[in-house]
């Protein structure tokens, strides 16, 4: 009795403490944390970690040791964890525990598999992803699987695709797949499993699909030396523990768990918060550029973009005038310092619209009055000093135009109406006309006629008119 209780109380550890573990995730040149779940390791009398038959990491009575390329770059703390910095592909595998007591007894064991993805894809929502190998050695198969359903294949330099990827995937010569019309299940891990000529496996790459949504927010206007915001009017109140910021392409503030962490100058005026809110404090001109937030929601990687503009406010400005010859009022509107200034106009108390008001010089023609200029832009607004103007030059030219316009009427006065009664005289006494004549001639007989010519007589010639005679 006694002897087999101890028996079966290892044999009730064992079975307590050995464990299947899920699969571990890591990226390609970042750190890997391997979580074994054994305490007290580096006390333990007997323990290994193996990568399918390959020794990683041993404890041999309290005195541990790393082998062959884990030695310099694996790291293992007593809670359990393994970090393995700058992943490589060849980490990917199946790793062992175990542990023994003194006698040799195992007293845990557990399977852990290890995948580090090699390139990570981004797509938005109803576009086109496209997976690229890694590995440039093509062989006679080639097969992408997302979990453990077929998306398409190679074989022989034949392509071949499932059911749900049918219209959808598409696989070119060297092994690159092409995801069309992306939808939200999409996302996740993607291997593909090249075979040699022997049937062998050659070698297994991992990618990740992951699936973004873009949004393009409003431009933002700060003004120098002051505070801006961002995204604090579009977060919702969401806790976002992964959001990144960042400037372009160069990484502004990010959290790392709970921590937040700063990049280069920005540690010493920049502050995030849980909500995704960014605060950029002692604003610059050199801050304008275009900033995002990364975060995921529910899987799906949110993009928000958004441009910012750092302005100088406006100073107060300076109005002037000066009276033109034609009668017209020139005003001038100035401010010494301010960023891209537009301005408004006010006379008299009413306000003045139009695109030609928006300029620092504006023209009236009133010659007397009062006027008032504001200078503003994205960040800042000010107003100019009230000036009454008087211009004498305006009446001046009335009575001149005055003037002309009454000697223009005169002179049609005196030359027009004659003229018109002229017309009507003339319309109502018809002159002679002379164009048109009758000639009587004189008749002769014959026997009368003298044997030698005689002078003409005085003949008679009327006008069809009879109002007139001459003698031929």
């Amino acid at each position: 009795m006694n002897s087999t209780f101890p028996t079966l109380l290892v044999w009730s550890m064992s079975l307590m403490f050995s464990v299947q573990s899920n699969d571990t995730y890591g990226y390609l040149g970042s750190a890997l944390y391997l979580h074994l779940n054994v305490e007290n390791i580096l006390n333990s009398s007997d323990f290994l970690l193996k990568k399918d038959t390959t020794l990683v990491f041993k404890v041999n009575k309290a005195v541990s040791q790393f082998y062959q390329e884990y030695r310099n770059r694996t790291v293992i703390y007593p809670n359990g964890t393994i970090i393995f910095n700058e992943a490589r592909a060849t980490d990917s595998g199946h790793y062992i525990v175990e542990m023994f007591d003194e006698s040799g007894t195992m007293l845990h064991k557990a399977a852990h598999s290890v995948i580090i993805i090699e390139s990570v894809v981004e797509g938005v929502l109803g576009s086109s992803a496209l997976f690229h190998l890694k590995n440039k050695t093509h062989g006679t198969e080639m097969k992408w699987n997302k979990g453990g359903a077929v998306v398409a294949s190679l074989i022989k330099g034949k392509p071949r695709y499932s059911g749900y990827y049918e219209n959808r995937a598409q696989i070119f010569e060297n092994g690159t797949l092409r995801l069309h019309k992306i939808q939200e299940n999409d996302l996740g891990i993607y291997t593909v499993n090249v075979t040699d000529k022997d049937g062998n496996n050659a070698y297994t790459e991992y990618a990740e699909l992951l699936i973004s949504n873009l949004t393009e927010l409003p431009c933002l206007y700060g003004a120098t030396a002051c505070s801006v915001t961002f995204f604090n009017e579009h977060m919702d109140g969401r806790n976002i523990s992964d959001a990144k910021w960042k400037k372009g392409e160069n990484s502004v503030a990010e959290f790392k768990g709970p921590t937040p962490c700063y990049y280069e100058e920005y540690g010493s005026r920049a502050e995030i918060f849980m909500n995704g809110t960014l605060r950029l404090d002692r604003t610059l001109k050199t801050d304008t550029g275009n900033y995002s937030v990364e975060f995921f929601d529910n899987k799906i990687k949110q993009k928000w973009i958004t441009q910012l503009f750092i302005m100088d406010p406006v100073s107060q400005p300076v109005l002037k005038y000066s009276c033109l010859p034609d009668g017209e009022v020139q005003f001038y509107c100035s401010v010494e310092n301010g960023s891209d200034p537009v301005f408004q106009w006010s006379l008299n108390g009413n306000p003045l619209d139009g695109d030609s008001v928006r300029k620092h010089v504006l023209v009236v023609y009133n010659d007397s009055g009062s006027l008032v200029c504001s200078a503003l832009n994205h960040v800042s607004k000010k107003q100019s000093d009230l000036v009454s103007f008087t211009c004498a030059g305006r009446r001046r030219m009335n009575s001149v135009i005055w003037y002309v316009v009454a000697v223009i009427v005169g002179i049609a006065v005196f030359v027009f109406i004659p003229a018109v009664a002229m017309h009507k005289r003339s319309n109502t006494n018809p002159q002679p006309q002379t164009n048109l004549m009758l000639l009587t001639p004189v008749p002769q007989q014959e026997d009368e006629m003298p044997d030698h010519p005689s002078p003409p007589e005085d003949r008679v010639c009327t006008t069809a008119t009879g109002l007139s005679t001459f003698t031929y």
